[in-house]
């Protein structure tokens, strides 16, 4: 008889357990947990209305069971978001946390300027100068036709990125221009006015850290006026007064 029991037994457990779980079903597909308010938190370059616009379909759905592949979609189609996540407040609050991507470079091409993350996405044409400054790159040449949001996969734009990726910050910060030419030598241009002649490369740290140096030396400091270039094309950096 104890087998019997035990059977018994184990068929009250999962019938409770399949009811349960019915309940639980039915209970977080009610309308109680129906989307009715959306914050959008980590925007920085970008406006709440902008993001809110993107993702007014999600009101009305159910908090627990709406699209989210196809929300993230359409929210990172914005030019500037890079990738979001979703966070439930209970009971009808979606809360959207957004990583934007970050201007690192200026762009300058016949119609105005672009702003360029370090991956060479187009985040924005500006028609005139931007309150934040950013390296301004010359030398690239762009076809008109891309639209913000796109990657825009230029060897020369790809190349001065990777350059301005592997400076110290505080160097970063004080450079004005890079110019590229067609076989991608590299002449930054100081906000000092200094023309700081780089050559060609690709691991750009050793010459940047120098450079850096340089720079920041006391001795440089006291006769900076009187620098027209610094020359990193040859053997030892040559400073041209």
């Amino acid at each position: 008889m104890q087998p019997k029991k035990m059977n018994t037994s184990f068929l009250h457990v999962t019938v409770l357990t399949i009811l349960l779980t019915l309940g639980l079903a039915l209970f977080f597909r009610s309308s109680v947990f129906t989307v009715q308010h959306v914050i959008v938190q980590g925007l920085k370059l970008s406006t709440e209305s902008e993001i809110l616009k993107l993702a007014s379909g999600v009101q009305g759905q159910n908090l627990f069971i709406f699209d989210q592949e196809a929300l993230n979609n359409k929210i990172t189609l914005h030019p500037f978001v890079q990738s979001v996540q979703f966070q439930r407040k209970l009971p009808q609050t979606l809360v959207i946390m957004v990583t934007e991507r970050t201007p690192i470079a200026l762009v300058v091409v016949p119609s105005g300027v672009l702003e360029v993350d370090a991956q060479g996405t187009f985040l924005r044409r500006l028609e005139s100068w931007p309150k934040n400054d950013y390296p301004v790159l010359t030398g690239i040449n762009l076809a008109d036709t891309v639209g913000p949001g796109q990657n825009l996969a230029n060897p020369s734009l790809t190349a001065a990125l990777n350059l301005l990726g592997q400076a110290p910050p505080d160097l970063l910060s004080q450079v004005g221009e890079l110019h590229v030419d067609p076989i991608q030598q590299m002449t930054m241009y100081l906000s000092s006015g200094v023309e700081v002649r780089l050559g060609q490369a690709n691991d750009w740290k050793p010459k940047l850290d120098a450079l850096f140096q340089i720079v920041s030396a006391n001795e440089y400091i006291s006769f900076q006026q009187g620098v027209r270039y610094i020359d990193f094309t040859a053997a030892k950096p040559v400073i041209g007064r």
